[in-house]
């Protein structure tokens, strides 16, 4: 069995498929994976990139999908690796990173590492993510799928819920690591570089995100918060964690957030 299984989905991005199948192929020495590709019947091309490197992966397909959680379940159930990574086209892996991670066998459940935002313009800025992933900073921010492993027995069988057509990974970390306790751990490298122009990272698609994160912690923890009560209780807490106490009592307002963001933590549960 392989110790990791590289999951790429791709929907008409032979450009950024090539970019990240060459950083997979020919610019890693750690060689203990399998690669799989899952193509939603692209016509520019990128079935044609596949099989340049077809001899190389252990499975890929092209045919019509029902968005990307479904073709990334695709790749779930097709994968034998102990660990599996998601890096979409357009996405790809730093210059051995790979065995960078792996320098440390991986034991947790997840291992999350840094990664690079790729900007309009071309720069790089990285992410860096904290030592222990708690819940408010969860309900703000997320793991980035190019730069997280997943022990596979963690997701295999339920896969990500195909119902959210944006935020399932988040919400997998969400329940994984906050409501069933799974272990993990942050590698402190920069592993991979995350293209913006995806679906998720669109300014556009912000008032959908919000319903999407509403609608799941409604249903995974019984909430009647949503996601603008959440960044109001956040904000009280972060007054609290940089000292600003003149700031915080002499606001009713800021006192009652403050008392509602208890409240919240109390509901999910203190993780």
């Amino acid at each position: 069995m392989a110790r990791l299984s590289i999951i790429t989905v791709n929907l008409n991005d032979a450009a950024g498929l090539h970019k990240t199948l060459v950083s997979v192929w020919e610019r890693q020495s750690f060689s203990d994976f399998e690669h799989i590709v899952i193509d939603g019947a692209s016509t520019d091309g990128s079935v044609e990139v596949i099989k340049e490197y077809a001899d190389r992966l252990a499975y890929w397909v092209s045919e019509p999908d029902k968005g990307i959680y479904n073709a990334m379940n695709k790749g779930i159930a097709a994968a034998k690796g102990e660990y599996l990574l998601f890096l979409n086209s357009g996405d790809w892996l730093e210059d051995d990173s790979l065995a960078e991670v792996f320098a440390t066998p991986p034991e947790e459940d997840i291992i999350y590492a840094d990664y690079y935002n790729i900007t309009e313009s071309g720069g790089k800025e990285r992410v860096q993510m904290p030592d222990r992933i708690t819940l408010p900073w969860l309900l703000l921010h997320s793991l980035g799928h190019p730069s997280t492993l997943i022990r596979r027995r963690t997701i295999a069988g339920k896969g990500y819920r195909e119902e959210y057509r944006i935020i399932s990974d988040w919400a997998f970390w969400v329940e994984e690591l906050i409501k069933n306790g799974r272990s993990s751990r942050h590698a402190d490298i920069a592993m991979s570089c995350y293209n913006l122009q995806g679906v998720s990272a669109k300014k556009e698609n912000g008032e959908r995100i919000v319903a999407e994160k509403d609608d799941f912690l409604g249903k995974a923890f019984g909430s009647r918060y949503c996601m603008a009560d959440i960044r109001r209780c956040i904000s009280a807490l972060d007054i609290i964690s940089k000292h600003r106490t003149g700031e915080l009592t002499a606001s009713e307002k800021l006192q009652r957030q403050l008392r509602q963001c208890f409240k919240l933590l109390a509901r999910f549960g203190h993780r």
